[in-house]
């Protein structure tokens, strides 16, 4: 893959996985719901949700390439596999929450992998590893300081066992991050792609 790039600057760049249309209606949809619970959060727009594998911060335009790579041969040793967005959380914690999200089911052991192998290749390149251990989620929403007491723990112990939808990772995307008045507005600059899962083949049936 390459990397289509601005004209010069660094990048305020980060690699996730896009999430399909119908899951995102039905996000807003549990975003609404939670705010009629009394959850009070910054929500993220649905266009925005994503599912975060590494956040690279600001990367000088000369390293973007080098960036690719990683993620092109990150991407290319994997199966492409299925995950199912269920469930709601929060960090930290209820009694302080800072970030609500909705949690993933499925095959999470392949989505780790993945991220480990992304942290690895980049951390070649100049990116540190993450300190924190991965937690795959997708981020619904973002608490002001001191925001407990809103009803955090019914909306979810409300939405515990809920399945909100599925959806392949197929490609690992590196998004461009631009801070604007109207909050961030992300730009695909390159995509790579996991492999094909292989088909069964039919079996020939006895003579």
């Amino acid at each position: 893959m390459s990397a289509k790039l601005p004209a010069r600057g660094a990048l305020r760049t980060f690699a996730a996985v896009e999430v399909p249309d119908d899951l995102l209606k039905a996000l807003e949809v549990v975003q609404a719901q939670l705010g009629s619970r009394g959850v009070r959060a910054r929500w993220v727009r649905p266009e925005n949700l994503h599912l975060t594998l590494k956040f690279l911060g600001a990367t000088p335009r000369e390293r973007v390439e080098a960036v690719v790579a990683a993620l092109d041969a990150a991407a290319s040793a994997h199966m492409a596999f299925a995950l199912t967005a269920t469930g709601i959380g929060v960090f930290p914690n209820p009694r302080r929450p800072r970030v609500i999200w909705a949690g993933l089911s499925g095959a999470t052991d392949a989505l780790a992998r993945l991220q480990e192998e992304i942290d690895r290749r980049l951390e070649a390149v100049g990116f540190p590893r993450e300190a924190r251990r991965f937690h795959g989620h997708l981020t619904l929403g973002r608490f002001a300081e001191g925001a407990a007491g809103m009803g955090i723990d019914a909306a979810i112990a409300a939405h515990a066992a809920e399945r909100f939808g599925s959806f392949e990772v197929r490609e690992v995307v590196l998004f461009q991050s631009d801070l604007q008045a109207k909050g961030a507005v992300y730009t695909a600059l390159a995509r790579a792609s996991l492999k094909a899962p292989r088909l069964d083949s039919p079996r020939r049936h006895q003579e």
